[in-house]
């Protein structure tokens, strides 16, 4: 795998206006994503990973959210500082992403054919219709979906959940960008269509040497593409590692209580899963020292009043808590 690092997030915090006041989504979020890698994202819903992609591609709700600071360099280049209509160039271009629930995300009274084909008029102007029509086409059949001639002309609402999403990938690989952001890009699929999606993902990726930031809950999804694992809590970094160094040997306590709570084979039938005791704790209302506090077993003094730095397990290993050495 090649070393040299795309993109890079340097202490990001991301924060929004609320009538309550202001809340901080992310806060001092830092990792790099190198060519042809693939990062994976993942925590509970609410712990910032969606508005970690969102602060990436500066999609943020405005005028609610807004970057307060940090850096996020493409090629050593601070896409906080560009210009709107430059970020308009690099995004969809440069840095792409599939968002969540594609029968939203699509528009639906425009044909397949005329979304993908988008892409291809705002970034390749050069282009006649004639060529980002049979481009278009031979995106749809770069993605697996069969008669592909047909399914150009058709409405989002004839198309499957499955074809859907293979559709949004179509429209977020149309200019074969350096880096795709994949958010949950599985998560309203069945199980066969989501394995098909994976693979499809994999096997591009494979083909145009992409980085990819993938985004999920999922660790089984986490441990069948990615290469490095960023977990996320309450808008902090808890850990982060290469996948098998975070499967293998956890150091957080949030990390261990995830992936106590993956159904195992070998338990008894029937068997109650394992949780995670306790609640995310409220973002206006953090507590001071270790976010995760209250939910864990091995909390201190030290844990109620001094909020844990990001720490060197090794070289590619890090852990935000205090006892992660006598865990």
């Amino acid at each position: 795998m090649a070393e040299e690092t795309l993109l890079e997030i340097k202490n990001l915090v991301t924060a929004f206006q609320t009538e309550a006041g202001t809340i901080r989504a992310v806060e001092d979020v830092s990792f790099s994503v190198k060519k042809g890698q693939t990062i994976g994202l993942v925590g509970e819903s609410g712990c910032g990973k969606s508005v970690t992609s969102l602060s990436i591609m500066r999609l943020l709700p405005k005028p609610f959210g807004r970057i307060e600071s940090g850096e996020v360099l493409l090629d050593n280049q601070d896409l906080l500082k560009l210009p709107a209509n430059e970020m308009q160039h690099i995004r969809g271009n440069r840095i792409s992403m599939i968002f969540q629930e594609p029968m939203t995300a699509l528009n639906p009274v425009h044909r397949i054919g005329k979304q993908i084909g988008e892409a291809f008029m705002l970034h390749q102007p050069e282009m006649d219709e004639r060529t980002i029509y049979k481009e278009s086409i031979e995106m749809l059949r770069q993605v697996g979906i069969p008669a592909p001639e047909q399914r150009v002309q058709e409405y989002p609402h004839q198309l499957s959940g499955g074809m859907r999403q293979r559709v949004m990938i179509a429209i977020a690989l149309a200019c074969k960008p350096d880096i795709l952001i994949a958010d949950e890009p599985t998560t309203a699929l069945d199980v066969t269509i989501q394995a098909q999606i994976l693979e499809l993902m994999k096997s591009l990726q494979t083909a145009s040497g992409m980085a990819i930031i993938f985004i999920t809950h999922d660790l089984g999804v986490i441990a069948e593409v990615c290469d490095e694992v960023v977990v996320m809590y309450a808008g902090k970094i808890a850990e982060k590692a290469p996948v098998c160094d975070l499967f293998q040997s956890p150091k957080h306590p949030y990390t261990q209580g995830l992936l106590s709570a993956i159904p195992k084979l070998e338990n008894p039938p029937k068997q109650k899963l394992q949780t995670i005791e306790g609640t995310v704790p409220d973002l206006m209302n953090l507590p001071a020292g270790c976010r995760f506090q209250n939910r864990c077993s091995y909390m201190e003094a030290p844990c109620q009043s001094q909020s844990p730095l990001l720490e060197k397990v090794n070289s590619t290993h890090f852990v935000s808590c205090h006892r992660w050495k006598e865990i």
